[in-house]
């Protein structure tokens, strides 16, 4: 059976750079938990059924499982069913009474056709908002008891008494002031950006960055046979001038002759297109020393927009893939070029966020496996260059007031702290629903989008 080993390597690039991007954004959801001393149960790598134990340390059970897509961190309080124990499902119709301790688990055993609608009626009446009974609802319900009831009704005001003692977790999420449950929240998306940050710095010193303001193209991914290699041309080589002229000096005259602004990407790559099986001179730029270059590019096809609708032309090819110039420097200029990029990612985001962008610049999880793929060709320092990217874009995409994100919960507790009152259970599990599907609904149209930038829909 043959094996490519290209897109194993893919594939394990894919699982390390989400796993590592999820342990930091969930280590910093659990790590003010802890700092607040909230109750976390369990910080788990991946989704579904447990494959790994990897122990028990100060409450918390750390797992690694199956399915490779993601993890979380479950703290004690935080989900609907925590602060309800559950609801009653005995009325046919209507929304059901919500109470505090009283779980679907102990009425599962009750006949619901043996209660009585009266009896239904005394319990909803008795139960307030918040899940809790009203003072005067329990006197009622204790007055219930004292009149002819079936058994299956006793056992049913008997349950919602006995639930009427549950007291909440004091370290439970739920319970804890405002102020602490926001900052639980923030931290997971403050860490992604933080975690990308730092990678940035950390790379400028060690395996290099791009040279945002070097406009050159360097060479990438040279192909074996091909004029750029068979001339001596080296990955990380940028090309400085082209027939005796800097590329700069280039760009200038085509800008001058056409009144549009011609770059200095695209003027390097016109002039290999435009002299095809022509030799002309290349001047590259290999660490800090110029060397110069005869080389005949070989005829290649590409595909080009002309007045809307592409294509099929044959013109010059090196054998390159074009790339961005990368240099390592000191720490302290490594720390400002790492705030430089970070810099341009936010608004970046937010600049492709706008309608006339956002078709383009929007993607999924098809997009960055194929990301992925593309980088890891280079080698693992793109791999991880583009791990900070997504890493900075997950913290920033996570704070969107969605519920079910990040910036959702943020939005509810602001509504929680404007009103002066905790949402109720049902608040909470339909701010949820309504969540689900907006993020399903963007699932579905990123997917579509995904699936519409493969090369096999482009003719």
């Amino acid at each position: 059976m043959h094996i490519n080993f290209e897109i194993v390597k893919s594939a394990l690039y894919f699982i390390a750079v989400l796993s590592v991007l999820v342990i930091a954004h969930e280590w910093g959801h659990f790590f003010v938990a802890k700092l607040f001393k909230m109750r976390v149960d369990d910080f788990s790598l991946f989704f579904g059924p447990r494959l790994l134990r990897l122990g028990k340390y100060n409450g918390t059970e750390y797992n690694i499982r199956s399915i490779p897509l993601g993890g979380f961190v479950k703290i004690a309080g935080m989900e609907p069913e925590d602060l309800t124990r559950g609801t009653t499902t005995l009325r046919s119709e209507g929304t059901g009474t919500f109470m505090i301790g009283l779980s679907e688990e102990t009425l599962s055993s009750l006949q619901a056709d043996q209660v009585s609608e009266s009896v239904k009626d005394t319990v909803d009446r008795a139960v307030g908002e918040d899940g809790k009974l009203l003072d005067a609802g329990r006197e009622d319900l204790k007055t219930l008891l004292t009149t002819p009831v079936n058994p299956e009704e006793r056992r049913y005001i008997q349950a919602v008494l006995a639930a009427d003692a549950y007291r909440p977790d004091p370290d439970g999420y739920n319970q804890k002031p405002i102020w602490q449950r926001a900052s639980v929240i923030f931290a997971g998306p403050l860490m992604s950006l933080i975690f990308g940050y730092l990678i940035f710095c950390v790379m400028g010193f060690t395996t290099g960055l791009p040279e945002l303001n070097n406009e050159h193209i360097a060479i990438s991914e040279l192909q074996p046979g091909m004029p750029a290699e068979q001339a001596g041309f080296k990955n990380g080589d940028w090309i400085y001038g082209i027939h005796g002229k800097t590329v700069e000096e280039l760009a200038k005259e085509r800008s001058d002759a056409t009144r549009k602004t011609v770059t200095i990407f695209d003027v390097t790559l016109d002039e290999i297109h435009e002299n095809m099986n022509i030799p002309i001179q290349v001047t590259v730029v290999r660490g800090k020393t110029p060397l110069t270059f005869m080389v005949t590019p070989a005829p290649g096809e590409d595909t080009i927009l002309v007045d809307g609708k592409e294509k099929k032309v044959v013109q010059g090819h090196l054998g390159f893939a074009p790339d961005q110039v990368w240099s390592r420097s000191g720490v302290v200029e490594a720390v400002q070029r790492g705030n430089q990029i970070i810099y341009r990612q936010v608004t970046g985001i937010f600049e492709s966020l706008t309608p006339s962008k956002v078709k383009d610049s929007l993607g999924g999880i098809i997009t960055i496996s194929r990301v992925i793929h593309e980088e890891g060709k280079r080698g693992p320092e793109r791999v991880l260059f583009t791990a900070a990217i997504l890493s900075v874009s997950l913290g920033i995409l996570n704070l969107f007031p969605i519920p079910v994100l990040d910036g959702g919960h943020l939005v509810l507790l602001l509504w929680e702290w404007v009103r002066r009152r905790a949402l109720t259970a049902r608040e909470m599990a339909s701010a949820q629903v309504f969540g689900l599907c907006v993020i399903g609904i963007l699932f579905v149209l990123v997917m579509y989008n995904d699936i519409m930038h493969l090369p096999m829909f482009h003719h």
